[in-house]
């Protein structure tokens, strides 16, 4: 049987970073996708995604996970039913801006530790709503992953197709935390207007996982939303 809800984890997520989610969101039958470790297309993943979840069901994506859920329902409207974005953009042309070049450029260079070095130097405490179980969790994940594996990820994202609107009859509901250092003001501005958010839900803290700091709190936005109580 297919699942009700499928999760998608962001750059530096893996199939167990919505555990807990799952753990506390009762009878909503889920599973959590995992991304490839050699190059893949984001459409594409976007794509398998849809195959994934049961016609009517709902697509749960973080950061670069949420602009997966918006391909998905973008390419499938007659599967996917609604969307739940947490700390996202719906647009990597926006979000990258230059940085898609550099990461093209790289493409031929020998992957590294440096490019771990790279990412984690790039992070701060309050990207983990200075929570040490999510800093500890995520940093896990880095140091799980091949310099290629983390390397595939970016270059999906750098060459992702930008999604050219958002149909009409899919729900959607976004999740912001003010202290989210990783997605500027004009991004979360332009996502709302993009999928025409019919919730929108403005957390204090948690930094850019706020799943992770508090999943039952999630878990329950998630039931209300799918229409469970």
């Amino acid at each position: 049987m297919k699942p009700e809800v499928v999760f998608v984890p962001g750059l530096l997520g893996d199939r167990w970073i919505f555990r807990e989610v799952e753990r506390n969101i009762g009878d909503i039958s889920s599973y959590t996708m995992d991304y490839p470790t050699y190059p893949f297309s984001l459409g594409d993943f976007a794509d398998t995604v849809a195959k994934v979840v049961k016609p009517g069901g709902y697509v749960v994506g973080t950061s670069m996970g949420g602009y997966v859920a918006i391909l998905s329902a973008s390419r499938h409207p007659d599967v996917i039913r609604g969307v739940v974005l947490l700390n996202t953009f719906a647009s990597p042309r926006r979000i990258l801006g230059w940085k898609r070049s550099l990461i093209r450029l790289l493409k031929p260079v020998p992957k590294g530790r440096w490019l771990k070095d790279i990412v984690r130097a790039g992070m701060r405490d309050e990207h983990f709503g200075h929570d040490e179980r999510a800093k500890a969790y995520v940093l896990g994940v880095l140091e799980r992953m091949t310099p290629e594996a983390l390397f595939s990820r970016l270059l999906a994202l750098a060459e992702a197709p930008e999604a050219e609107e958002f149909p009409e009859g899919v729900r959607a509901m976004v999740l912001y935390t003010e202290d989210d250092p990783t997605i500027p003001q004009r991004e979360r501005e332009y996502l709302l207007k993009f999928v025409k958010a019919e919730k929108l839900v403005l957390c204090k803290s948690g930094g850019h996982f706020p799943y992770l700091v508090n999943p039952q709190g999630f878990a329950s936005l998630l039931r209300e939303f799918v229409g469970r109580r």
